[in-house]
């Protein structure tokens, strides 16, 4: 079926690529629609976000993307934003004059280390391995409960359009190295979790960018999470992550083979009056 995929990183903040290459590469993959979501600048250096200066150009030349392909690809403007109460959120006052089409809302930081700078669960084995000893004192329980408290908090207070990598704080526990997903504690905070996005308007993403990237074996989230979300009707959108743009409508194939598996009828896309659903 054709596909769209709405979180997509180019070269302006950690993806490789211009935004043009995505666009010719969607075009290529006959996908219906394309949106970007660079990750938003933050008030603190990383590795990885869009450098503060680039914001308003970021916005500049996918609005002319936009414009310019108007009539074979629907473009969208989006931002991956952070949730850090006090810093940065997908609400963010910051943000309103670009008129955004879009925003995903993603959880990365958890606590800061012992120089007080933010500590990210998304990074590499060794640096996930030191900031859980320096900032937490190796308490991976009390880790994983705080990153998922801040999802609910961020859906509570300031709901994005989606919700991303729902359970990306497991990237770094392959082989349950560092916990268990079937252990009573971790499943009670996902559903308390899940239970907080069903009342709010969000949309979940299915991220494929985990297997895409070879990081993981599976989705983002696991799918006996996607079965609580059936029940609960929450709405989903399968999602690339995609950082290259080869990876545009990376594993969606298979993803959609196990939405199916578990029930899922229809995803979510988004057209010029909002989101709205179609057949899986």
């Amino acid at each position: 079926m054709p596909w769209a995929n709405f979180h997509t990183h180019c070269h302006l903040c950690d993806g490789v690529g211009e935004p043009q290459q995505y666009v010719a590469e969607a075009i290529k993959q006959e996908v219906t629609a394309l949106g970007f979501s660079s990750h938003a600048p933050l008030p603190f250096t990383t590795t990885w976000t869009m450098p503060p200066e680039l914001l308003a150009d970021y916005c500049q030349l996918v609005r002319a993307l936009q414009e310019g392909h108007a009539e074979r690809l629907p473009i969208f403007l989006g931002l991956e934003i952070d949730f850090i109460p006090g810093v940065t959120s997908p609400r963010a006052p910051r943000f309103e004059p670009y008129r955004l089409d879009y925003t995903i809302g993603s959880v990365h930081f958890v606590g800061r280390d012992h120089e007080g700078v933010p500590w990210t669960v998304d990074g590499d084995p060794d640096s996930f391995a030191r900031g859980l000893d320096k900032a937490y004192g190796g308490d991976i329980r009390r880790v994983v409960e705080s990153y998922y408290h801040l999802v609910r908090e961020m859906a509570q207070t300031a709901c994005p359009d989606v919700i991303g990598h729902l359970d990306v704080i497991k990237k770094n526990n392959p082989g349950e190295r560092y916990f268990s997903e079937g252990a009573g504690w971790y499943r009670e905070a996902v559903f308390e979790t899940l239970e907080a996005i069903a009342a709010s308007s969000a949309i979940v993403e299915v991220n494929t960018g985990g297997i895409a990237r070879k990081r993981t074996t599976a989705l983002y989230p696991s799918p006996w999470i996607l079965q609580r979300c059936l029940a609960l009707k929450i709405p989903l959108t399968l999602s690339a992550d995609a950082h290259t743009p080869e990876h545009v409508v990376a594993g969606f194939d298979e993803a959609a083979a196990s939405l199916r598996e578990i029930g899922f009828r229809e995803l979510y896309t988004l057209g010029a009056e909002g989101w709205y659903a179609v057949s899986l």
